[in-house]
């Protein structure tokens, strides 16, 4: 088994210069396909969910532009941060380890995996309370809260990456450890009331109205809705686990950077690359929307002609406010 020659010369002047890790050769291009896979199947899946949601009338909510700012935050990760990352593998092959390259792509992934997280937190949050305060949530979550919650959800993220750079690495992964942690305190909780909510009164129950489709059709009921949704984030909380748990524990034990650390990295790389296509096999306006943008139907999408349930929303023939069933209202401070 061949390995890159390791160059202690790393280019760049900063004082936390890199060096280079001793991979074997066959794991450093194993890890370059897989990376510059993600980078294609990635950047199409993220940029189909953030021009979806504008153009398509019936998707146009506060809780479906939280996935398209979490869309940006992979776009940036599948668009930007693997292929630097591929690019610092590839230099190594060479004997090369350029510190420019990969303060770059370090500064990009930490803000991205920081983003993630803080996004499911938030859209955890949003979930809970349609389903546990469906009547008063409207007026609770508002236009305003949101753009406080999605300001709160970036900009955090950025100062952590920018301190990742600048101060102590091992202080810095001790903090993301914790953050993590409560993060994922917040998220357990929210499901684990959405599941008592929903064993304890029932779909029947629970369900608000059923409303007629302009073909006379009869649509899910709100609570199925709902429900389906909510189980599609949990698939995305589950899956975004399974992939970063791996870097999280290797950098909680203060790992050393060689073949495990950079699997574990390329793994969770990849995570960016799945969402959009996770709606797209769970959502049926998502997957229409999809087939729309892909053929250049660039026009809004007023109506959906399957006779599919509108797992996002009520009706498509007016905008939906988050099952309340009001009429689109322009000063409406849910409707963005």
């Amino acid at each position: 088994m061949n390995f890159t020659t390791p160059n202690n010369s790393v280019r760049g002047t900063s004082p936390s210069a890199v060096q280079c890790d001793l991979l074997p050769m066959d794991h450093v291009y194993g890890m370059m396909v897989v990376n510059l896979l993600s980078t294609v199947i990635g950047t199409i899946g993220n940029v189909l969910v953030i021009a979806t949601v504008p153009t398509t009338f019936s998707l146009q909510t506060i809780s479906n532009y939280w996935l398209v700012s979490m869309a940006i935050a992979d776009l940036s990760v599948t668009a930007l941060g693997q292929p630097l990352f591929s690019v610092w593998l590839g230099l190594q092959t060479g004997g090369e380890c350029d510190e420019i390259v990969s303060q770059a792509f370090r500064l990009i992934a930490n803000m991205s995996c920081a983003a993630s997280v803080m996004h499911l937190g938030f859209i955890s949050v949003d979930r809970c309370l349609l389903i546990l305060r469906p009547h008063d949530f409207r007026a609770i979550r508002t236009k305003k809260r949101f753009k406080i919650a999605l300001t709160i959800a970036w900009s955090v993220p950025v100062i952590y990456a920018v301190l990742r750079l600048t101060v102590s690495r091992e202080g810095t992964s001790y903090f993301g450890v914790i953050a993590v942690a409560l993060n994922y305190l917040v998220i357990i909780t929210c499901y684990a009331l959405i599941v008592l909510k929903i064993r304890k009164q029932g779909s029947a129950t629970l369900t608000r109205r059923n409303s007629e489709s302009p073909s006379g059709q009869t649509v899910a009921s709100d609570h199925t809705v709902e429900r389906r949704v909510t189980i599609t984030i949990a698939i995305v909380i589950i899956i975004f686990t399974i992939c970063w748990f791996p870097l999280v524990y290797l950098r909680s034990a203060n790992a050393e950077k060689g073949l495990t650390y950079n699997w574990a990295r390329t793994l969770a790389l990849s995570n960016s690359s799945m969402n959009p296509w996770i709606y797209c096999f769970r959502i049926t306006e998502f997957r229409e929307a999809y087939k729309r943008l892909l053929r250049c139907q660039l026009r809004p999408a007023y109506k959906v002609d399957s006779g599919d349930e509108q797992e996002m929303n009520t009706p498509v023939t007016r905008r939906s406010n988050e099952f309340d069933g009001s009429q689109e209202d322009p000063n409406d401070e849910n409707t963005v």
